[in-house]
């Protein structure tokens, strides 16, 4: 655990909270003031709670598997707000600055591609390796893909309420079907796609940093390897087609790739999970065998409990 960056960590976390809040205010106030279009508080509300479902639904799915670290309730607060809070504030600059570059390149298509694959990935990915160093019991690859669910989850739950606000001011007839019409569109065509790519990229982070006997060169190049994968996927389904059955179709091979490989990277990192025995800690170095039998030995299970 380096106590550095778990200070980092909550410190940003405490300012992404902050900002978050402060800007819903700022955003509310400002619409009642001018006399803007705003969304009623029932549809706030329903689409508030869409995201609580959401959210719980996959904390749960995670929470009774092998994969879970019993690091404690922090962890799981920590890594939530950086994907809800942290992230978000991060991406805005940066994918504002990003956008140029395809609108000066004439390259129309991909401008929310590179505006969202390259920010969004970035700041979730420096999260996960953050976390990862802040919590003692983190300490298995299949920790890194949990950790990224969480982030991505916790990101995803409030881009798609923010999306559904906004889709509620663009129905001509109702706010409440443009807010249930978003969150269908949302969940039903690429359902937890942050959860996805966080998570391989999390997996990716895990392998780098806790297999033994690696070289520093072989880490570097397996998270580099699985954040290239998630920013290509996250790239690749955010190209805006002008035609609309090419549109249909990319989606459609994007996810016959993105989905598999999630799946396999749980299967894989399931397996690993069930099949680890835990670690042996003493009370002192041990530099012969004899030392064992006056050594106090604590047996250290996959989830973290000691015996």
């Amino acid at each position: 655990m380096n106590r550095f960056l778990r200070v980092v960590l909550w410190t940003l976390n405490c300012i992404g909270l902050i900002g978050g809040v402060l800007t819903l205010v700022f955003s509310l106030f400002a619409g009642w003031a001018t006399d803007g279009d705003l969304p009623s508080a029932g549809v706030i509300g329903v689409s508030a709670l869409f995201a609580v479902v959401e959210l719980v639904v996959v904390l749960l799915a995670v929470r009774f598997t092998p994969l879970w670290p019993r690091a404690g309730a922090g962890y799981v607060v920590a890594s939530l707000l950086w994907g809800a809070t942290v992230s978000p504030l991060l991406v805005f600059p940066l994918a504002v600055a990003s956008l140029e570059l395809p609108a000066r390149l004439g390259l129309d298509h991909f401008e929310a591609s590179w505006g969202g694959a390259y920010p969004e990935e970035t700041v979730k990915s420096l999260g996960v390796l953050i976390i990862l160093f802040s919590f003692r019991r983190l300490v298995r690859p299949w920790h890194g893909l949990t950790t990224g669910i969480l982030v991505g989850v916790g990101f995803e739950v409030v881009e798609n309420a923010g999306y559904a606000v906004m889709g509620a001011l663009y129905d001509p007839a109702s706010d409440m079907d443009g807010m249930l019409s978003m969150w269908g569109l949302r969940v039903a065509a690429g359902p937890l796609l942050h959860v996805l790519f966080t998570g391989m990229v999390g997996w990716g982070i895990g392998v780098a940093v806790f297999t033994a006997r690696r070289s520093h060169l072989w880490r570097l190049g397996v998270g580099a390897m699985w954040m290239c994968v998630a920013f290509a996927a996250h790239f690749c389904w955010n190209i805006m087609h002008d035609d609309l059955r090419v549109a249909v179709m990319a989606l459609v091979g994007v996810a016959l790739v993105i989905y598999p490989l999630f799946i396999s990277v749980v299967i894989r990192a399931w397996r690993s999970a069930r099949a680890d025995a835990g670690y042996v800690m003493t009370d002192r170095p041990l530099v012969s065998v004899r030392q064992l039998e006056r050594a106090t030995v604590t047996g250290v299970e996959p989830g973290g409990h000691r015996r």
